[in-house]
């Protein structure tokens, strides 16, 4: 029998790291895999064999091949402690799992492996871009326990959801916010419509939040209203006055005529749209799919 016995490495680059480094553990086919979570400053007295594959190879090697690539020594990394086999369902899952809860201008590399014995891979970044936005994602233990859960949902389902979640998040990646936002919007509307007929904004946000974002929670209930609330504050920043005139505003085109008029505070408060959007959609469709046999 093969032995494809392997250690990964995952780089995380643009975000938010309180410099403390921390640990959690992920159980897959059985076993119990500890996950070390840190910059590179912090691991500096690292044992072996981590310490030449980040320091020696990663680091030195990857710097003189990373051209326009982020820099590993400014990158967060996520480093299996523990080995693991069939490593390629195991490297697709955590990097999907990373992608959707640290969601562009937050980028995930590829898969770092050491094969003990054999040979070192370096990490590859395919869906870089020199984003000049500043991402808001901040990685930490609360954080990362949204990536273990989505991991434990999607390994039940053997994956067979990937392709959707792909899909949400080359819609985080357009890197064009009001692309980026109406996309968000017309995913909804289509996803959570109940009727037969035309479809309605409001009903399928509406939809969305009570059925698989809070489920079995109503309109006026507390964790709905919190995200409604938000929705429409930000919307007013910019003279939407409702849930579907800033969604109109960018289907019709109508923004072609505002854009070069917003302030950055109007701006920010469609970034911060797009943003909401994107964690409470992920949320509610990870939902949908723990739920669906």
């Amino acid at each position: 029998m093969k032995n494809d016995t392997r250690y990964g490495i995952w780089l995380i680059d643009n975000i938010n790291f309180s410099g403390k480094n921390f640990t959690k553990t992920i159980e897959f086919e059985g076993n119990k895999i500890e996950l070390l979570i840190a910059n590179y400053e912090n691991l500096k007295n690292i044992e072996e064999p981590f310490y030449d594959w980040i320091h020696n190879k990663i680091v030195n090697m990857g710097m003189l091949y990373s051209m326009n690539n982020p820099k590993p020594i400014n990158s967060v990394f996520i480093i299996t402690k523990t080995p693991y086999t069939n490593g390629n369902e195991f490297n697709n899952l955590i990097k999907l799992c990373l992608k959707l809860v640290y969601y562009p201008p937050t980028l995930v590399s590829n898969a770092s492996e050491y094969f003990p014995e054999k040979t070192i891979t370096l990490p590859t970044w395919n869906e870089w871009k020199n984003s000049k936005l500043i991402s808001k994602s901040i990685i930490n233990e609360e954080s990362f326990e949204l990536v273990i859960d989505y991991f434990n949902i999607l390994i039940s389902k053997k994956l067979k959801f990937h392709y959707t979640l792909e899909q949400i998040y080359k819609i985080a990646n357009i890197n064009d916010t009001l692309l980026e936002l109406l996309s968000l919007w017309a995913f909804i509307e289509g996803f959570w419509n109940e009727n037969k007929g035309d479809s309605k904004l409001d009903q399928s946000l509406m939809n969305m939040l009570t059925t698989n974002f809070a489920p079995g929670k109503k309109k006026r209930d507390n964790e709905v209203r919190v995200i409604t609330q938000q929705i429409l504050e930000q919307n007013n920043k910019i003279g939407a006055r409702n849930y579907s005139e800033l969604r109109n505003i960018l289907a019709h085109g109508e923004f072609l005529k505002l854009e070069h008029s917003w302030s950055s505070e109007q701006w920010e408060a469609i970034q911060e749209q797009r943003n909401l959007l994107l964690e409470v959609l992920t949320k509610s469709l990870i939902d949908y799919i723990k739920n669906v046999a």
